[in-house]
Parts: structure tokens; C-alpha cells; sequence
């Protein structure tokens, strides 16, 4: 397996600041879903400290329009258990007393306490996050794309929140995707990380391709702003939800990347599946377009035509456009 599956209690600190929050109601109000039983008996658990100041320390990043994904990164500035800044500078978003409160609530509230108590939980998240990641070369693949890669691979399950959102960040060779297990049917409790065999391995892929093509593209500024010049062939209502150039690029990117590996890992039937999804998410199959375009870039970078995936991206966006111009003749 090319994937370690870790529990961060820094991460597991956050995320129970984070059920204290508004962001829970913001989750079920833009999808109703069931949550696992321990984000259910953290609120419960924790109920007492909604006004603490390192909830409001939390409150105040999200409302400071802070990403998830960043505001959770702040775990790395962070040691453990003693809950003070490592030396490294805490983002300008995040107060200078965040850390004492952080610090207050943990051993006020005895978190470790909670994290006992559901300890069976959290053992069967990692056993499963294991069982479900252990096929694939995942660093394999994304190398083809980006280049030699060192980097370790980290995979954090977590059970509180987000309950529906992957998260991903770097902390210096290592890229962390934190991820909830598989959302159910309706209401029901979410689904075990090993349930389905593509579901684990297509989050965590996501966000490493996600995390990855961000530095990419911010490695190259000339080559992105070049390529932003040129509009993609997606539908206008996706168009709608993602305004932004770089967002659209980079949910057809990861997307088609993600087809590839599923297909790759496990054959055509959870790569279909997933392709199926993503076409009814985006309003057209323009991602089966783009894992087609992406599958021959392989071919050519096994060659030794292209390096990593920024030396293509003129041919691709080319080879997308006339593609889907084509379906419509």
C-alpha cells in the first residue's frame, strides 16, 4: 500500500471545534445526509463549550472565507499534546491567542476523554480506510503527471466533521487528505470506508490530484495564464457554479484523472460508475472527453514525449474543444 492511514489528534481537534460551529447546519442545508455516531455524540459531548473562545476562533475563520482545507492545515503549525506553535508562523488569519484557547478547550473539555470512550470507532475507520487503499499505485500514476515525485501519501479518516467533504493539504513532503467515510442512501449512517471498493481510493485520489495540480499550475504562471485564455466546453450551468477558469479546469482535471485510476485499480466497472456521476453532477459527459484526451497524453508521456502533464495542456485544451465540438455535428 502507497497510502498511510493515520489519526492526527490535532486534526481530530479541529474537527470537533468545527461541530460547534454553524458549519453542520451549512452541510445538511445543501445536502441532507446522515452523520457517523460519533460527530453525533461529539455536539453532544461538547455542547457546553459553544461559546468557548476557540470555537469562536473557528467561527471567525470560516466567516473570514478561509477554505477548509486551509483552516485544518493550521494542525501542522501545532505539537502535540502540548498545543503551542512548532516555529512555524501561524497564517494571518488565525489571532495569536488561538493556540491558548485551542490548549483551554482540549484539556477543559477532556477531549481525550471522548476519544476513549469512541476508541472502537476510530480503530475500525483506520482498518478499513487500510483494507480499502490497498490496491493501486496511486503515487504511480500521479508521477506521470506531475513529475518524480517525494512525496508520502497520508490518508487521515475522520468521523466528526466535515461530514461530507474531502480535505487535503501539504505539509512539507507529505500531502494529507482528510476524508468522512461514503455518505448513505437518504439519512442513513454513512457507509463503512471499505463498503464499496472505489469509493475510499476516489476520494483520496481526488485530493492528491487536487493538491498537485494546484502547485503545478502555480509553478508555471505564464503557461496557466496563456491557457486561461482559452474558454472550456463545459455546459452553462456549470459554467454557473464555477465561474472561475482555474475551478472549472481543475474539477475536469481531477475528474478525468480519477476515471483513469479507478479503471486502472479496479476496472471498468467502478471507473463507469463514477463516470456516470460525474457526467450527471456536471450536465454533460465532457469528462468522458477529458480522461479520453488524458489517456492518450499517457500514451505519449510513456514515449518520452512530454515530462509532466503542463507541457500538454496547449494540446489538451485543443484536442477538448474539438472533441466536444464534434459530438454536437
Amino acid at each position: 500500500m502507497t497510502i498511510t492511514v493515520e489519526i492526527d489528534n490535532r486534526v481530530r481537534l479541529l474537527s470537533a471545534l468545527l461541530s460547534l460551529t454553524t458549519w453542520p447546519e451549512q452541510e445538511q442545508g445543501l445536502k441532507p445526509h446522515g452523520i457517523h455516531a460519533h460527530a453525533k455524540s461529539t455536539r453532544q459531548y461538547l455542547a457546553e463549550a459553544e461559546y468557548h473562545p476557540a470555537v469562536i476562533g473557528m467561527q471567525e475563520a470560516l466567516e473570514s472565507g478561509e477554505s477548509l482545507s486551509d483552516i485544518f492545515h493550521y494542525s501542522c503549525a501545532l505539537n502535540w499534546p502540548g498545543l503551542r506553535l512548532r516555529g512555524k508562523d501561524a497564517p494571518e488569519w488565525a489571532s495569536s491567542d488561538w493556540p491558548a484557547h485551542i490548549r483551554d478547550f482540549a484539556h477543559s473539555m477532556r477531549i481525550d476523554e471522548l476519544w476513549h470512550r469512541d476508541r472502537a470507532a476510530w480503530s475500525n475507520a483506520v482498518e478499513e480506510s487500510e483494507r480499502a487503499l490497498e490496491p493501486g499505485d496511486p503515487l504511480g500514476l500521479l508521477s506521470r503527471f506531475f513529475g518524480p515525485l517525494d512525496a508520502q501519501l497520508v490518508f487521515m479518516p475522520t468521523l466528526c466533521y466535515p461530514t461530507s467533504e474531502t480535505l487535503g493539504f501539504r505539509d512539507g513532503k507529505r500531502l494529507v487528505a482528510i476524508c468522512p467515510p461514503p455518505i448513505a442512501w437518504g439519512t442513513n449512517p454513512p457507509w463503512p470506508y471499505d463498503d464499496n471498493p472505489g469509493d475510499t481510493p476516489r476520494d483520496a485520489i481526488s485530493t492528491y490530484t487536487r493538491m498537485l495540480l494546484r502547485e503545478l499550475l502555480a509553478a508555471y504562471p505564464d503557461e496557466t495564464e496563456a491557457a486561461r485564455k482559452t474558454p472550456l466546453p463545459v455546459p452553462n450551468t456549470f459554467r454557473a457554479r464555477h465561474p472561475d477558469w482555474i475551478d472549472q479546469f481543475q474539477h475536469l482535471f481531477v475528474s478525468g484523472v480519477t476515471v483513469l485510476y479507478l479503471q486502472e485499480t479496479f476496472g471498468s466497472v467502478e471507473s463507469d460508475a463514477y463516470l456516470l456521476m460525474t457526467n450527471k453532477t456536471h450536465g454533460s459527459e465532457v469528462v468522458s472527453s477529458v480522461a479520453e484526451i488524458l489517456t492518450k497524453y499517457l500514451d505519449s508521456q510513456a514515449q518520452g514525449k512530454y515530462t509532466t502533464f503542463i507541457e500538454y495542456l496547449p494540446a489538451f485544451l485543443k484536442s477538448l474543444r474539438v472533441t466536444e465540438k464534434l459530438k454536437w455535428i
